[in-house]
């Protein structure tokens, strides 16, 4: 195996320095005073919460970050549920045309998310969902619920089937032998995998955007409503920012052990 030499560290330490920098100076942004904006090299200065007391309270961006966690977690739980099921259904029993219908699963996500809003919102029209949780988790589905069969496909082919004929020789139905055999061997893969479909779904901007205006709104679209007659906001952007990826760094780091597992 070969080792890392000094100058390796150095370039994976500038490149890490290269990617934080970003987020980084919109930490900075969120702190200073609508008068420091405009003295963007700045760095040292007394920082203030006036910008997430602007976002969070006048804005009302408690609403987004609970709208977003309804979605992103309701959707999480659908695709699992469902999900696992098909890929269980697609790993154990042969039908005709099996690999047809896992190349279809993954050609739904081919497709840009903006080629799919406009039927969406004519389906949401037509059955009067626009701007419901209903329609924005549904919608979700769409990419998350191909990701969640592909990703647990791979999981349940690497379990031994002895297990699971025991079990079933025991007595054990074949939603038996899932809820208590399969499920949790791979616990590590659905904790994983879960973490990606909530980290798209908190994410997705095009949907949210163009699905719902006024009752249900997500975090990610929460920065439209910040460009005003005088300019854009850039302190409550930044503040918005920092909220909007709090939730997802800290999910990572409490869970980067698992991610890391079920992921490799």
């Amino acid at each position: 195996m070969m080792q890392a030499r000094p100058r390796d560290y150095l370039w994976l330490g500038l490149a890490c320095a290269f990617a934080a920098f970003p987020v980084f100076y919109m930490v900075v942004t969120s702190l200073k005073t609508r008068a420091l904006l405009y003295e963007p090299a700045r760095f040292v200065f007394s920082p203030t919460l006036d910008n997430y007391r602007a976002a969070i309270v006048s804005h009302g961006l408690y609403k987004y970050i609970v709208d977003s966690l309804i979605v992103s977690l309701s959707n999480v739980a659908i695709c699992l549920a469902l999900g696992t099921l098909a890929a269980y259904a697609i790993h154990k029993f042969s039908f005709p045309r099996k690999e047809a219908v896992v190349f279809g699963i993954l050609s739904s996500r081919i497709f840009p998310s903006i080629a799919l809003v406009l039927p969406f919102y004519v389906l949401g029209l037509t059955f009067e969902m626009l701007d419901t949780y209903a329609i924005l988790i549904l919608t979700f589905m769409v990419f998350n619920l191909p990701f969640v069969v592909l990703m647990m496909r791979s999981y349940l082919a690497a379990l031994a089937p002895e297990v699971e004929e025991a079990a079933m020789l025991d007595g054990c139905s074949r939603l038996g032998v899932l809820v208590r055999i399969v499920l949790p061997q791979v616990r590590t893969g659905l904790f994983a995998t879960g973490i990606m479909c909530f980290l798209a779904a908190w994410n997705e901007f095009t949907y949210a955007l163009f699905l719902s205006s006024s009752k249900v709104n997500m975090v990610s679209t929460a920065v439209v409503f910040f460009k005003t007659e005088r300019g854009i906001l850039w302190g409550e952007v930044s503040a918005l920012g920092v909220v909007a990826v709090l939730p997802v760094v800290i999910l990572c780091f409490a869970a980067q052990k698992y991610l890391v597992k079920g992921m490799s």
